[in-house]
């Protein structure tokens, strides 16, 4: 398509906010056939273009998901050329504290800060995916026994068409705020956790992630917090990663501030590892 290889000058804000403006980010089956390309052209034409126990633990239950994530369609998703980072939910329904912020008509919860980390990373040159399916409704459909089977689908499925240098499966935690808050330089940051099966390789990486932050920004991490049966599907690639960002009684301006300080220090990272 013609689009493909296309990268946005500054900022693809107003692109997308374009692209949402009628739809709502999650675009349903018959939008994305019909009205998807339509959308986009009369976007371009305003652009530039140039070149702890975790909420893991609890037993899953089908239920209907806070935030409606079935038939996500992300725009930025269409305009990523061989990617470096993949990030997906598999508790996609969990959600932060908050209003709905101006520019994505979607409840505040880890799918928008997928959202805002892939943004983050792509105007760093990182190219990021999101995953667009839902969980839950995967599940539901195709008689699996919870989430962790369809994310893992979803993560194999992945893999097949791309190398990714970094897989982050996001939640957030459900524990006192007092556990997943911190104050940096007079800014409130939800604080991130790594949860990591302790047989697997994937370990030493996260350690240098987390080693990162540390550097970066003392008290944001809480460190890794090692499993040893649940794989959290880590055994499919040596970058995988679990990562908690904050629980629900964070604010999700705290989730954005550390979103800020997840997307610099992964730029660290990779650039060690490249």
């Amino acid at each position: 398509m013609f689009y493909k290889n296309m990268n946005l000058e500054n900022s693809n804000q107003e692109f997308i906010n374009n692209l949402l403006s009628s739809s709502n980010a999650y675009f349903q089956e018959e939008n994305k056939q019909n009205n998807l390309i339509s959308k986009f052209i009369n976007s371009i034409n305003n652009i530039e273009l140039k070149e702890p126990i975790t909420i893991i633990d609890k037993v899953f239950a089908y239920e209907e998901p806070i935030v409606n994530t079935q038939n996500f369609f992300y725009a930025q998703n269409i305009v990523v050329d061989n990617p470096r980072v993949y990030i997906y939910s598999t508790h996609s329904n969990e959600g932060y504290i908050g209003e709905k912020i101006q520019g994505y008509d979607m409840d505040v919860g880890v799918i928008l800060a997928s959202i805002l980390l892939q943004e983050k990373l792509n105007e760093k040159g990182i190219m990021t995916i999101v995953e667009e399916r839902n969980t839950y409704t995967y599940a539901k459909e195709n008689n699996l026994d919870d989430a962790y089977q369809a994310s893992r689908i979803f993560l194999k499925e992945a893999l097949e068409k791309n190398d990714f240098d970094l897989i982050i499966d996001l939640h957030r935690d459900a524990v006192s705020k007092t556990i997943t808050t911190t104050t940096i330089d007079n800014r409130n940051y939800a604080k991130v956790m790594l949860v990591m099966n302790k047989n697997f390789p994937n370990v030493s990486f996260a350690k240098k992630l987390n080693d990162i932050i540390d550097d970066k920004y003392p008290t944001l991490s809480r460190g890794l917090y090692y499993k040893y049966y649940d794989n959290f599907n880590q055994d499919l690639s040596p970058n995988a990663v679990l990562i908690e960002l904050g629980g629900n009684y964070n604010t999700f301006d705290e989730v954005k501030n550390s979103i800020d300080a997840l997307a610099n220090s992964i730029e660290e990272l990779l650039n060690e590892e490249s």
